[in-house]
């Protein structure tokens, strides 16, 4: 093959991912809608395609079963991609370097309940589905354990950063630290006073931030902030 050829290979060859990427992008956002409408049981793979505007052989190439859909569906709400394109973790998003890099641990620790509140506004109810179907399902099991990993990789981050700094409460290890945030900025409490209660999303976070700093960061906390 000559150097030319290899020139030529390489934009179709990324011509096909691109392709690949924005068919998966089509299909999850269609199955997100259907899902959430119909429900995850009654929607078929059929309907999918046809919302998506693809053929049900497009579909399958794209993902293999409903469960890999649904996993896709998870995948575009928390990285905006599907995890073949996506970063490994949550680090690289904008809001958790921009949490990484305020000095200020009362502030940082608002930029984590906020940069939460726009995760969570986004995948909170495709995560309901995915808890919800989990059980006896390898694929959804193995996306809620990793998706549960990936936000507690991300809270740890910002406890770490008050570890650093000196500020944590005084007995309060890490690891203990980390279960008090994955609670505080969990789905669980985001469709408890969101979704349910009609919070908005602005409202939780400056609960977020004021719950967490009284645990985390007395020192710090502001009843009025």
């Amino acid at each position: 093959m000559t150097s030319s050829d290899t020139a030529t290979e390489a934009p179709r060859a990324d011509g096909r991912a691109a392709r690949a990427a924005a068919s998966r992008g089509r299909i999850a956002e269609a199955a997100t809608r259907l899902f959430l409408a119909d429900g995850y049981g009654p929607t078929t793979i059929t309907a999918i395609g046809r919302a998506a505007g693809l053929g049900v052989q497009t579909v399958y190439y794209s993902y293999p079963s409903k469960s890999d859909i649904l996993v896709g569906c998870l995948d575009h709400a928390v990285d905006g991609a599907d995890r073949r394109d996506a970063a490994p973790d949550l680090a690289a998003q904008p809001w958790v370097r921009a949490v990484a890099a305020e000095p200020d641990p009362a502030r940082r620790v608002f930029l984590h309940a906020r940069g939460a509140a726009e995760l969570l506004g986004r995948a909170a109810a495709v995560q309901d589905l995915v808890r919800a179907h989990a059980v006896g399902d390898p694929v959804l099991h193995a996306a809620w354990e990793r998706d549960e990993a990936r936000r507690r990789a991300v809270h740890r981050l910002l406890v770490e950063a008050c570890d650093r700094d000196g500020v944590l409460r005084p007995g309060l290890d890490v690891e203990r630290a980390t279960d008090v945030v994955s609670l505080v900025l969990g789905p669980e409490t985001w469709n408890a006073l969101v979704r349910r209660g009609g919070w908005s999303a602005l409202a939780w976070a400056r609960w977020a931030h004021r719950t967490l700093l009284a645990d985390l960061v007395p020192s710090r906390w502001d009843p009025e902030a």
